[in-house]
């Protein structure tokens, strides 16, 4: 899910923080809970979708060579997951992508310790929403949306549904883990959100596997996919959010990601850091969800991870509000992502010039940090 900027009246700049801020802050630590804590992972299969023709392999970039074939109205390159390049969309009636048989390509005796994940950014909840899965009916399983909820079935088996709630036009990262004991852990946008039980497993099967598509007429997938992975083994918490942030193969962090230099002490100079930030990544300072902007999402972004002067030295990164390079989330990123100018100004590529910092946006930020320390006396 994101968050997206509200519309229906014009606020001061100082009631805009002051109002995000303080949601942020009330959520901060409601999304927690017991997730799967990982066991051996192999990368089954990893689709990128950065073909430009229908006629091209959707080109598996796992190393595992599981290339597919683009069938019906599928179309490319169509604008992916912020910070990912190209996506492919799905137009709910024929656009699919064959992967093959699952008794050849492994997705088929996948039934327990798996892990699936996308960015997805579906444009209907009418009908379910599937992301990859089996077809036909028979053993497998399937993983999507029904309706604005998350969904992974082992067919013939359990529908495993898990409440969101999802939007619709929006970006959003899911996972889901189907562990050893058949429970399946569900993650959005990186966080862990619930799990539901089953006391059996799924079955093996050798039907064709599909993206886009499973096991049934009407499920079809309409909307954009992007980074659609699949693991044998259970990813933790951490794993998949380096896999949301970084790219699907650097799920242990081993990242040959631009963003990288943003965390590894590479980029303290001022001046070096904000060049980098717009001349390489093409964003703002402050930008931690990489969607091109810096706005009120990236507040919300920063404070739900409850980093901020937590008294954990060295703890902080890019995504969690270290926007000067120290590791620390504290009142310096306020000051370096302000002085940067790009608070609400779009992309980066949007604007002629960088504008000037605002007096005014020092201020009102300045005020919610000393009511934030004041808190916690």
């Amino acid at each position: 899910m994101s968050v997206r900027r509200g519309t229906s009246c014009k606020l001061s700049l100082f009631q805009r923080l002051s109002r995000v801020t303080a949601m942020a802050l009330m959520t901060t630590g409601l999304l927690s809970g017991v997730a799967s804590t990982g066991s051996a992972q192999t990368l089954l299969g990893y689709w990128m979708f950065e073909e430009s023709d229908i006629g091209d392999d959707a080109v598996d970039s796992s190393e595992n060579g599981l290339n597919g074939i683009y069938e019906g109205d599928v179309v490319l390159g169509v604008e992916g997951a912020p910070g990912f390049g190209n996506g492919a969309e799905f137009d709910g009636a024929t656009a699919q992508v064959l992967i093959g048989p699952g008794d050849e390509n492994g997705l088929g005796e996948l039934t327990e310790s798996f892990t699936v994940m996308a960015w997805i950014y579906p444009t209907q909840f009418s009908h379910k929403n599937r992301v990859m899965g089996g077809s036909p009916v028979g053993g497998g399983w399937g993983w999507g949306t029904v309706q604005d909820s998350l969904e992974i079935t082992t067919y013939g088996v359990k529908d495993y549904d898990q409440p969101v709630p999802l939007d619709l036009d929006t970006w959003t990262h899911a996972a889901i883990v189907l562990d050893a004991d058949f429970q399946a852990n569900f993650y959005v946008n990186g966080e862990y959100i619930g799990t539901q039980s089953h006391p059996a497993p799924g079955n093996p099967v050798g039907n064709n596997w599909y993206i886009g598509a499973s096991c049934c007429a009407g499920e079809f997938f309409e909307g954009k996919l992007d980074e659609v992975g699949v693991f044998e083994g259970e990813l933790t918490e951490e794993q998949i959010k380096n896999a949301m942030n970084f790219g699907v193969s650097n799920y242990n962090g081993k990242v040959d990601n631009p963003r990288a230099r943003l965390d590894d002490g590479t980029l303290t100079d001022p001046i070096e850091r904000r060049n980098y930030v717009h001349d390489v990544l093409k964003t703002w300072i402050g930008d931690s969800n990489f969607d091109g902007e810096f706005d009120s999402s990236d507040f919300v972004l920063v404070f739900t991870a409850g980093q901020y002067e937590d008294g954990v030295a060295g703890n902080s990164t890019w995504v969690t509000g270290d926007w000067d390079g120290d590791h620390e989330f504290g009142s310096s990123d306020f000051v370096a992502a302000f002085a940067d100018g790009g608070f609400e100004q779009g992309p980066v590529a949007a604007v002629s010039a960088v504008p000037e910092p605002s007096s005014l946006v020092l201020l009102a930020i300045g005020g919610l940090l000393a009511v934030r320390r004041r808190s916690r006396v």
